[in-house]
């Protein structure tokens, strides 16, 4: 994503990224403006696999995650921080930290003011396995969901990464599409997932 201007929103909870707010989404300390770069959200080599539209044979599974990704919007919108968290794979140390609970509920608007633009007919791929899941759009300008999935499969919000590609970008362009699912040090999680976790979380 070199080559791509992209903004990547964590969820708060540590699932969405609202909320990896520290490393994805504080304007302050690093913006598009002032890189040109991807800034990263709280980010998956196995063999590629096959992407099937969100609308085949992972059709369930893309609408179930939707659904996930609805009910954590509203909970944002609502400053519910029990049910960000019930449904976030991590939380921001802004959220963990009663002191802080102004900026967490700024964290949650601004999660739920990009997050609430986006329609689930867009997201028309989807790739999975048993730990992660991406929702992603048709390019030039990508919208890119992330889910990581509990022991029985129930996906947890991860993060959102928005990126426009330019028309000059080389392969693999500005969304990696193609490499979301390669895994370099073989643990199971692909390199765009875990490059969305936060430092010093258990995983």
């Amino acid at each position: 994503m070199n080559k791509g201007i992209a903004v990547s929103v964590a969820i708060l909870a540590t699932g969405f990224i609202l909320f990896n707010a520290n490393r994805t989404f504080e304007a302050e300390k690093k913006t598009v403006a002032d890189t040109g770069e991807t800034i990263v959200i709280p980010s998956f080599s196995f063999p590629a696999l096959e992407i099937p539209t969100a609308r085949t044979g992972n059709k369930a599974l893309a609408s179930g995650a939707w659904a996930v990704f609805e009910t954590y919007l509203e909970f944002a919108r609502n400053h519910d921080m029990e049910g960000v968290r019930s449904l976030s794979h991590q939380i921001s140390d802004t959220c963990n930290d009663s002191a802080k609970q102004e900026a967490c509920f700024a964290l949650m608007d601004s999660v739920y003011f990009f997050g609430s633009q986006l329609e689930f007919s867009e997201f028309t791929h989807i790739e999975v396995d048993e730990r992660q899941i991406i929702m992603y759009t048709e390019g030039p300008e990508f919208k890119i969901l992330y889910f990581t999935r509990t022991e029985i499969g129930t996906p947890k919000v991860l993060g959102l990464r928005l990126c426009t590609e330019e028309e000059d970008a080389p392969d693999p362009g500005c969304a990696e599409t193609n490499a979301s699912t390669t895994d370099q040090d073989s643990d199971g999680w692909w390199d765009s997932v875990e490059s969305l976790f936060q430092p010093n979380t258990t995983q």
